[in-house]
């Protein structure tokens, strides 16, 4: 019995917000404004959600008539309450004079302004297309490869039947995407029999490193290259260790297991012309010119009248330069591994190279090239004090047709 009296007692303050519901539409009617009607609609859908709540209540209360359970009239009894109240407030804003009115006396209403009359427009732009993402990376070009020898003959022996002046050959395998030059593979034969191979299994440890200069050759479409390998470390197995520098004009190949032996080798400085495509894309860049020297003070190496052979190879990156300059057989500047300084290309020409450093005792030299002007003049500092030498660039060949 409890239940049902809190059902009709929910039932009947449901009937109550139903009939302030119906006072407010009536009051819309007389005073409309979008406000108002606003407020109705939303009190019209408070009631529809009370009257489902109810409804919902009364068929559980009917399922569970009999058993002891916790009375839900008084949440159910909040909530109703509060849906009052939103009722009276929405019934006092629908009762409270409009705007222009006096104490419920309509007045003058006033005139809304004119809308704004709208230029015409283009139509709505459409969503902005995607901004693309990073270009896929186009396919890698295959690598350029060639293979360039190097003339050496043997300076003395130790372990092995070869005398000295025996003639040697170095020949690797380079291959190059355009930036550097990597040697993948070199060997050593001297009297017909190999004395280094850097397939030989390895048995220990081998610290490997490489550098290959390339130069444009005499004939066109051919390239000459300078070498500097080294491949050392204790080791056990058939493969010996090596190191040449063909800028020095030296190299050595020895292994230390059984047979041990020792090769010394004297090394030309470039390889014989390879025809071909060149590896490095700076190789295009690089200048190259003869010269002659105009004047030269101190205890300088060369003298006046001596020619000259100039070149600058570029870098592929980080604004540098290697230089050498030979005047009469003796490298004036760019001696073994010096000749690296700062330098400036423009379009595919290099037009300037600087090096303001000397050492002593006949170190390494300073230089300064400026194309515009074809003069070259390195200073030095010997035992004996310092020298300067001038060059002068002769002209650049002319273009062919």
């Amino acid at each position: 019995m409890r239940y049902r009296d809190e059902r009709d007692a929910l039932r009947g303050r449901v009937d109550s917000l139903q009939e302030q519901l119906a006072t407010a539409r009536k009051e819309l009617q007389d005073h409309r404004d979008d406000d108002r009607a606003a407020r109705v609609e939303q009190l019209e859908r408070q009631v529809e959600d009370a009257r489902r709540v109810l409804d919902q209540l009364g068929r559980e209360l009917d399922a569970v008539r009999g058993r002891p359970r916790r009375s839900l009239a008084a949440p159910i009894l909040a909530l109703l309450a509060g849906l009052g109240i939103c009722a009276m407030v929405a019934g006092y804003a629908l009762r409270a004079p409009a705007p222009g009115t006096t104490d419920g006396v309509p007045g003058p209403v006033p005139a809304l302004p004119p809308e704004p009359v709208r230029a015409p427009s283009a139509l709505a732009p459409g969503p902005a297309p995607a901004s693309p993402g990073p270009a896929a990376p186009g396919p890698e070009k295959p690598p350029r490869r060639a293979t360039a020898t190097w003339n050496a003959g043997v300076a003395r022996a130790t372990g092995l039947p070869l005398a000295a002046g025996a003639p040697c050959t170095v020949e690797a395998e380079l291959t190059s995407s355009g930036d550097d030059i990597r040697v993948p593979s070199l060997q050593v034969v001297c009297g017909g029999e190999p004395i280094y191979r850097s397939s030989d299994p390895l048995d220990g440890m081998s610290t490997l490193s490489s550098g290959v200069e390339e130069d444009s050759g005499a004939e066109p479409g051919t390239h000459v290259y300078v070498l500097s390998y080294q491949d050392k470390g204790s080791r056990a197995g058939e493969r010996a260790e090596v190191s040449l520098d063909s800028v020095r004009r030296a190299g050595a190949v020895w292994r230390d297991a059984a047979p041990a032996y020792r090769v010394e080798l004297t090394l030309a400085y470039q390889s014989p012309p390879v025809a071909g495509e060149p590896l490095l894309d700076a190789t295009r860049r690089a200048l190259r010119r003869s010269a002659r020297v105009t004047e030269s003070t101190g205890p300088s190496p060369v003298k006046a009248g001596a020619r000259c052979a100039l070149h600058v190879a570029p870098f592929p990156r980080g604004g540098k330069c290697r230089t050498r300059l030979a005047c009469s057989g003796r490298m004036l500047y760019g001696a073994g591994t010096t000749g690296v300084s700062e330098c400036a290309v423009e379009g595919d020409h290099v037009v300037r190279v600087h090096d303001g450093d000397t050492t002593q005792d006949g170190g390494d030299p300073a230089l300064d090239l400026d194309l515009a002007t074809g003069r070259v003049t390195v200073r030095g500092e010997e035992k004996g004090g310092a020298w300067t030498v001038d060059v002068q660039l002769d002209p650049a060949p002319a273009a062919g047709p």
